[in-house]
């Protein structure tokens, strides 16, 4: 059936660990008519959680775009991992998606994850739903749950339904809107309804007030009938919660048991007639001429979209999950890539429920779709037509946390490993594979220990590959701390033509960061202008390794003041010889010291554990440059540490804080070293050089 872009729900589906979201959305498929039947995380054969890792490991590890018709909508929903160190896969979901739809536990509550994820929900104003899951289990308690989410968040929370009975006594819900009870259903059907019993009135009364009141409140003709009349029809009541909802007023609260397969009517009857469309947002993006642009998602206009996935599938090949932005994406067509200014020929169009691609005749705007085997398309491109260029924002995702060095353990395997490292780069935009031309060592980093692991893994499993890892050596440098000069005769005579040159010069110290400053000092002709590239070629060459252990030099000024030629015997070669010797002299004279990197590093951290997080960080040499909370009981902490105390510190941070916390970090400066911390790095360096000559 043909669809239009009113009546399309993208819907990300996100939460803590183990809050049930790949088993409620197999319920979903199952009523939406996808599926003969609901499968389990433990069956192995969910839609979503479909890659042998996934299956191995029962969790969730990419994100699964799955579609049900439901009524008069197409609901696109996108299923996302739990875990941090997947988050990579979560922020996509969260850039194409109108609406997230949040699952919190009727035990757990709020948890840490869902405290992360709720932070980035609230950066891009995304209006969301919580789903409070797994009322059926022991010590269930949906109150406690709500009064978490008021605590934790300062958004104004509605029931929109609540349950009848919890844990063993746990029966059904009742729907607020329709005021209507929903109990378990029978083997194989769906559940059943009937009037709310007499035992809840006063409660279902009291809360389908406080919804009445909040839908009156989204509609200024709604709260002039309310304050009339004193209620509000289930239609009126839909209309303003479909306007306070979109507006992000505030969040509806459903609940249910998805394993029980109880409350997915009511949820997908709510997503259906108040989430928004893609109508209700604007893209935001660039043109030509870097200019802001704001474009209204609808088919009219030309072609383009957005690439928020990418993905490589054994059989089918690349596969470009595209969120169409205007006009319509059908097969047959020709694309533009404004990136590479390159044209792409789409052959098919597809939809895809989790693995499972379905051909399409069409995608429409607003639609999530998946384009297949076009060569130069990554995620973050935005496709369109050569004559209307236009830039969609990219994905701002961060930066890896985690790294290890990674070898093969055949050198007949190197290329091999390298290619797979290179193809899950181009999947996962935070992992990431870089060569490090000091250490000659490959180095991958990513979100996490888990996320490194769950790699790697795949590499061992499916590529028969034995993979070495240990820990990435820290880009030390070196550099002087006073002024100094010195002067080198590179001389050598072994019959026919020699080699001369003598160079002199004087160093000073740089502010931080300006790396190298030269000046050509000599006056008269002591040395040909011809022989100064070779001068330099020799400073450069003396500033790649350090007299201390050999590291790079930085932030050096070098002034050439006098030299000498031979008129038979002097080469550039002589001149960049003295040069480096001159300059290695000047060094050891301009009281060189170490320079190792420090971090910008701002951890989330529950109160419970902010005494250990300080206490660490100062053990590890940290300076805090200050703290703050942030909401739900979890403190914001920024300090700068030396990049040589973080190298395990996702690892170690998971162990302080039992895994609730999370942090992020970036390169900030180099700071000095002295004493015995550089002594054991020089020693280290020095020790590394023998062993490799």
């Amino acid at each position: 059936m043909s669809i239009t872009t009113d009546a399309i729900r993208n819907i990300a589906i996100a939460g803590h660990v183990g809050t049930g979201k790949t088993s409620l959305l197999e319920q979903i498929l199952y009523h939406g008519g996808v599926i003969s039947r609901p499968e389990t995380v433990e069956s192995g054969k969910t839609i979503s959680d479909y890659t042998d890792e996934e299956i191995e490991r029962k969790i969730s590890i990419h994100t699964a775009l799955t579609n049900i018709q439901w009524k008069d909508t197409k609901l696109n929903l996108l299923d996302t991992p739990g875990s941090s160190d997947f988050i990579g896969e979560v922020i996509p979901a969260f850039r194409v998606a109108e609406s997230t739809l949040i699952l919190v536990g009727a035990r757990s509550s709020v948890q840490i994850e869902t405290l992360k994820l709720w932070r980035r929900l609230d950066e891009r104003n995304i209006p969301r739903v919580v789903f409070i899951n797994k009322l059926d289990i022991e010590r269930a308690d949906f109150n406690n749950a709500i009064t978490d989410l008021r605590e934790k968040f300062s958004n104004t929370f509605v029931p929109v339904t609540i349950p009848i009975g919890e844990s063993n006594n746990y029966r059904g819900i009742v729907n607020l809107i329709e005021n209507k009870a929903y109990f378990f259903p029978e083997e194989g059907n769906k559940e059943k309804t009937a009037e709310v019993p007499d035992d809840l009135t006063e409660i279902v009364e009291e809360s389908r007030t406080s919804l009445i009141e909040s839908a009156a409140e989204g509609d200024d003709k709604l709260l002039e009938k309310y304050f009339e009349e004193g209620t509000l029809s289930p239609d009126e009541i839909r209309d303003g919660l479909t306007k306070g909802f979109r507006a992000n007023k505030f969040v509806p609260v459903l609940c249910g048991s998805a394993i029980k397969n109880l409350g997915i009517i009511s949820l997908l009857n709510f997503l259906s007639n108040t989430a928004p469309s893609p109508q209700w947002v604007v893209e935001h993006g660039k043109n030509q001429t870097d200019e802001e642009v704001t474009v209204n998602i609808s088919t009219d206009g030309l072609p383009s979209g957005f690439v928020f996935k990418t993905s490589i599938d054994q059989f089918a090949g690349k596969l470009s999950f595209i969120k169409v932005i205007t006009g319509k994406f059908h097969p047959d067509m020709d694309i533009y890539n404004p990136r590479e200014q390159k044209k792409e020929r789409i052959s098919k169009v597809f939809t895809a429920q989790g693995r499972k691609l379905e051909e399409l005749k069409e995608i429409v705007a607003g639609d999530l779709g998946v384009l297949t085997k076009l060569g130069t398309v990554t995620t973050n491109d935005t496709l369109c037509m050569q004559d209307n260029i236009v830039y969609y924002t990219p994905l701002n995702l961060p930066n890896p946390v985690h790294s290890v060095t990674v070898s093969a353990g055949s050198k007949k395997d190197e290329d091999k490993l390298n290619q797979f490292l290179q193809k899950s780069a181009e999947e996962d935009l935070t992992f990431r594979v870089d060569y490090n031309q000091e250490t000659r060592e490959t180095v991958i980093s990513g979100m996490g220990e888990l996320h490194i692991n769950m790699i790697l893994d795949k590499i061992r499993e499916s590529q028969k590959i034995e993979v070495n890892t240990r820990i990435p050596q820290v880009a030390y440098r070196e550099t002087i701390t006073k002024p100094a000069d010195a002067e080198y005769t590179h001389k050598k005579q072994s019959g026919g033509h020699g080699q001369y040159g003598r160079v002199n010069i004087k160093i000073r110290p740089l502010e931080r960061g300006k790396y190298y400053e030269f000046e050509n000092a000599i006056r008269g002709m002591a040395i040909s202008k011809g022989y100064i590239p070779g001068i330099e070629k020799g400073l450069h060459d003396a500033m790649e390794s350090g007299v201390l252990a050999g590291y790079p030099v930085v932030d050096v000024g070098i002034t050439l003041v006098d030299g000498k030629e031979h008129p038979v015997d002097s080469s550039e070669m002589s001149f960049r010889l003295a040069a480096k010797g001159a300059l290695n002299a000047a060094m050891t004279k301009a009281n060189p010291v170490l320079l190792e990197p420090i971090m910008k590093l701002t951890v989330y951290v529950d109160d419970q554990y902010l005494g250990d997080v300080l206490s660490d960080l100062s053990a590890r040499r940290g300076r805090v440059l200050g703290q703050k909370p942030v909401g739900g009981g979890i403190q914001e902490v920024t300090a700068l540490v030396p990049q040589a105390e973080l190298l395990r510190y996702s690892i170690d941070l998971r162990s302080i804080t039992s895994g609730t916390a999370s942090f992020e970090m970036e390169f900030d400066h180099y700071s000095p070293i002295s004493g015995k911390i550089a002594e054991a790095v020089i020693n280290s360096a020095r020790e590394k050089r023998k062993e490799a000559s």
